[in-house]
């Protein structure tokens, strides 16, 4: 069994939360949100979490072996590298950081701590996105520069 806690309980999260909890092996301790009605909800609707608007609560969880964040963009970074500084998998929405260097360092950070670092996309598992990873991988269309 694998304890979570989910970082974003705003348009994302709760669906995190939710295919965590329904899914056999994991189970979701905590929820932080800066907003107080975000974890209004998600107390309301799964009664046994714990919820706080203090992330580093959830860090310093010792029960917790993975985080997921889902906040907004600007904030993957720190989170994600103060989540693996605490000894936690992170499994963090698209995209991983804002800049290349910050993915570049949060890689190195997980590979020294070894830990899981997994970011997440929706479509990454649709048989359209296997099929370009195919394609790519096979080389079938060259040196790709850019895809969208």
């Amino acid at each position: 069994m694998i304890n979570i806690g989910v970082i974003g309980y705003g348009y994302w999260g709760p669906n995190l939360v939710r295919n965590f909890s329904e899914a056999s092996g994991s189970k979701v301790l905590m929820v932080a949100d800066l907003k107080s009605e975000n974890l209004t909800k998600a107390q309301k609707r799964y009664p046994s979490l714990k919820t706080t608007t203090q992330v580093e609560e959830l860090f310093a969880d010792p029960s917790i072996d993975a985080v997921a964040i889902a906040t907004p963009v600007h904030t993957h970074y720190d989170l994600c590298l103060k989540a693996l500084a605490a000894g936690k998998h992170v499994f963090v929405e698209k995209p991983l950081a804002s800049t290349t260097e910050q993915a570049l360092r949060l890689v190195e950070e997980a590979q020294k701590r070894k830990k899981v670092l997994f970011v997440d996309h929706t479509f990454l598992y649709t048989g359209a996105v296997q099929k370009i990873k195919e394609l790519v991988d096979g080389g079938r269309l060259g040196k790709i520069y850019y895809y969208d």
